[in-house]
C-alpha cells in the first residue's frame, strides 16, 4: 500500500484531496520499530506525530511505578499528533507490540512548512484534530461523572 492510499485512511487526514495526500505523503519518514521498542516516551517533549503503517503499538501509562495499558492501536491510526499543535509533553508511552510496527513520521517542522505553502491542508488537519479532542474530552467527562 502506497504512503498516500494509507493516509486517506486515516480519519486526521480525511477530506483532504489525492494532490494533497501526496503532498503530505512526500514529507513522511518510514520508520520501523522491533518488538517492545519504546517510540514514544511520557513526560518527554515531541515534535514528531507517526501513523501506523504495518503491525501495532501499545499505548500505556506508568504512574507511581505501575504500568497501565491503554490502547493497542493499529494500521491508519495516529500517535503523537499532539506534537502538531504544541510540541508539548507526551502523555503517554507507545511501543511497538510483539510483532513490531512499520510507521511513517511526520516532523512538525515540515508539517508547518506544508501548511505555509498549502493553508487548505493546515485547515483541515488542525479542524480534524481539533474534532477529535473534543470528541475525547466530551467521552472522558462522561466516564468521569
Amino acid at each position: 500500500m502506497s504512503v498516500s492510499t494509507l493516509l486517506k485512511r486515516v480519519q486526521l487526514f480525511a477530506n483532504l484531496n489525492k494532490s494533497e495526500l501526496e503532498q503530505l505523503a512526500s514529507i513522511c519518514i518510514e520508520k520501523e520499530a522491533s518488538a517492545g521498542e519504546i517510540i514514544l516516551k511520557q513526560n518527554t517533549t515531541g515534535t514528531e506525530m507517526y501513523i501506523v503503517a504495518e503491525g501495532s503499538v501499545d499505548v500505556f501509562i506508568q504512574s507511581d511505578g505501575e504500568i497501565r495499558n491503554l490502547v493497542v492501536l493499529g494500521k491508519g491510526q495516529v500517535i503523537g499528533e499532539m506534537a502538531l499543535i504544541d510540541q508539548g509533553h507526551r502523555s503517554a508511552s507507545v511501543r511497538a507490540t510483539k510483532d513490531g510496527a512499520t510507521l511513517y513520521l511526520i516532523e512538525s517542522d515540515k508539517f508547518y512548512s506544508l501548511c505555509k505553502a498549502n493553508n487548505h491542508i493546515g485547515f483541515i488537519v488542525m479542524r480534524n484534530l481539533a474534532i477529535d479532542i473534543a470528541f475525547k474530552l466530551r467521552h472522558r467527562n462522561l466516564d468521569i461523572a
